[in-house]
């Protein structure tokens, strides 16, 4: 990979890791929680956000978090639905960031003259457009990643709402370690595959039907 992809997936993940922790504050703000507020956390500025050693990771290996937004769930009045929507305001801030690049990559288009030239050809000869197509599938795959019910990814938010029970019979046995070792399993043992197929068939679905919706509404 040449530096100047390695710069736009700096780049991409800095800002949208950034993005969803302030995206998991203020959802829980708004259910009433505040905690956040209370640690500085519901603001936009990254250097409340920032977690020094996996911000460090980013830039080494490609994967890393800032720091987790702490929420109470006492303050909520559904917990279990309300845990839910705090967790899917990442994927929710992904795919936003996603579309609204796509429809800037789409107006750049048309704006530099390039509506006539396969999107493929147009990505490889302008190096703008290839930063926010880089932008935009990063933020979808991210989504689609973060989706996958398993502890610790929010997409696990899905199990313990409509499996209560199940999660909570996890927890007397130390659900987090286990499932945590599940996870690692999952991801680095032989269905990481499957999750790479899932999420690189899905991304271009859901990329090539937003792109192909702003054409139908925009020309």
């Amino acid at each position: 990979m040449d530096i100047q992809n390695i710069l736009f997936l700096w780049i991409t993940y800095v800002v949208s890791i950034w993005l969803h922790e302030y995206a998991h504050a203020r959802a829980s703000d708004k259910l009433w929680d505040p905690t956040p507020k209370l640690q500085w956390r519901l603001t936009v500025n990254p250097m409340a956000h920032i977690d020094v050693f996996w911000f460090v990771l980013i830039f080494l290996i490609w994967f890393g978090r800032w720091k987790p937004v702490q929420v109470n769930p006492a303050y909520y009045k559904n917990p279990l639905r309300d845990e839910l929507l705090v967790a899917l305001a990442w994927p929710a801030t992904n795919f936003i960031l996603a579309v609204m690049w796509i429809l800037v990559m789409f107006f750049y288009t048309d704006l530099m003259f390039l509506p006539f030239v396969p999107l493929w050809d147009a990505i490889q000869q302008d190096i703008v457009l290839s930063f926010w197509y880089m932008f935009s599938w990063i933020n979808i795959a991210l989504g689609l990643f973060n989706l996958i019910p398993l502890w610790p990814l929010d997409g696990f938010r899905f199990v313990q709402y409509f499996f209560p029970k199940f999660v909570k019979k996890l927890t007397s046995y130390n659900y987090q370690r286990i499932m945590y070792i599940v996870f690692l399993l999952v991801v680095l043992g032989p269905w990481s595959g499957l999750i790479s197929m899932y999420i690189s068939n899905v991304w271009t679905y859901i990329f090539y039907i937003i792109y192909w919706l702003l054409t139908q509404i925009f020309w």
